[in-house]
């Protein structure tokens, strides 16, 4: 899916002006009058004790929309020619949420400008839109795990790996890996759990909608949605962000209308630029192996089952911990062997308790044979399907916007 685009919008030649050596420029029109929000570095009381403004800009400002804002920002002078900068997660203004998305540059282009049209139609007729150019572009595929359990010990393993171009990154945040500088000329590569990311996000909205935060209320509504939730569980998502120059060095156009000409002519670019850039990291990870069986979650099902709580109302967990020691015991020894060490009753009670846990008969009795077959290799576990990348029940959204352009 597309998670993240950045354009931008050069203004119209006939609204700038430049000094002699065509090295500065400078936005021709009045900020004020185009309707943006405008901010001043220059503050102060003339002679006469009236406050006296200079040095304006426009700060980065959002568009509404029906979900999460798009970011922009004029910038009426430097050393290149004025410009907007605008960048969104297209998912998440067309539907709330970016646990899945399109893979729809159009759809996501349009409906940015479209916004950029409707909340700002003076500052919009002096852009050379035509000449659009992408500044970022983030394109995020997922692997399915067991659980998000399984997709922590996944990353764990992944801050390790490094090869040939591809670098561990020293920074650290949360559960996300990064590889490479974040200052890249050419591609940022990360990975993280989705269900934790999620879940930050949501509560950053619930402190919003608190403080009455409309647009909040909409986008908790489509996070919420017990399907979305459904089936975030369990997903790795890795996560490209292609710069100009790597693009250019591949031959992919940087203006926005022939990328999205591009990719009506070729539907599976994004799929294969993204299987190019991450290359080293599958490679880096051939030979290597990770035990598929997850104790934590074993651990769960039985204190799930087991646990119990004291008068005082404490939590005890004695009975759950001892069926747990029973189930390594059973996994490193085999049930033969275990029979010998336990009383008859006490074997077939824990083997009872178990079940009761969701674990068959069959399994357990073959569990040691099953460890030694538990190791897969790594490029298996974190194999990403191109084709289940959305749920079955999914709708691509439409543009409520004209082609613009």
């Amino acid at each position: 899916m597309i998670d993240f685009i950045e354009m931008r919008l050069f203004v119209l030649d006939e609204f700038v002006i430049s000094d002699r050596d065509g090295k500065h420029f400078l936005l021709s029109c009045d900020l004020l009058q185009l309707g943006v929000t405008v901010g001043s570095r220059d503050v102060y009381l003339d002679e006469q004790g009236n406050m006296q403004v200079g040095a304006l800009y426009h700060p980065y400002d959002d568009l509404p929309t029906s979900f999460t804002n798009v970011a922009f920002k004029l910038v009426h002078e430097g050393k290149i020619k004025p410009h907007v900068m605008i960048k969104c997660s297209p998912a998440k203004i067309m539907q709330g949420h970016n646990i899945f998305g399109s893979d729809n540059l159009e759809l996501g282009v349009f409906e940015m400008l479209g916004f950029l049209a409707e909340s700002h139609p003076k500052l919009y007729k002096i852009l050379d839109i035509p000449n659009a150019q992408i500044v970022n572009l983030d394109v995020t595929y997922s692997a399915r795990l067991r659980n998000d359990d399984q997709v922590c010990k996944v990353l764990d393993f992944l801050r390790k790996v490094s090869s040939g171009s591809l670098r561990k990154s020293k920074l650290v945040y949360g559960s996300t890996v990064y590889w490479g500088s974040p200052n890249s000329k050419r591609l940022c590569r990360k990975a993280y759990c989705k269900s934790i990311e999620f879940q930050l996000q949501l509560a950053k909205l619930k402190r919003q909608a608190s403080k009455g935060e409309v647009f909040a209320l909409r986008v908790i509504k489509a996070m919420e949605d017990p399907r979305v939730i459904e089936f975030m569980q369990g997903l790795l998502r890795l996560e490209t962000r292609f710069k100009p120059l790597w693009l250019t060095e591949h031959n992919i156009p940087l203006n926005v209308f022939d990328l999205i000409k591009y990719q009506s002519e070729h539907p599976n670019f994004l799929t294969d630029l993204w299987q190019l850039a991450n290359k080293p990291l599958f490679e880096a990870l051939e030979g290597h192996t990770m035990k598929a069986l997850d104790h934590d979650t074993v651990f769960g099902k039985i204190c799930a089952k087991f646990d119990t709580y004291t008068k005082s109302g404490r939590l005890s967990q004695t009975k759950s911990r001892n069926i747990f020691n029973f189930f390594c015991a059973l996994e490193l020894h085999g049930s033969d062997e275990l029979k010998k060490k336990y009383s008859k009753s006490q074997y077939y009670q824990y083997i009872s308790d178990l079940m009761s846990c969701g674990f068959s008969k069959a399994y357990l009795q073959n569990l040691d044979s099953e460890s030694k077959n538990n190791v897969i290799p790594f490029v298996q576990l974190v194999k990403i399907d191109f084709q289940n990348q959305v749920p079955d029940w999914y709708q691509e959204p439409e543009s409520r916007f004209a082609k613009v352009g």
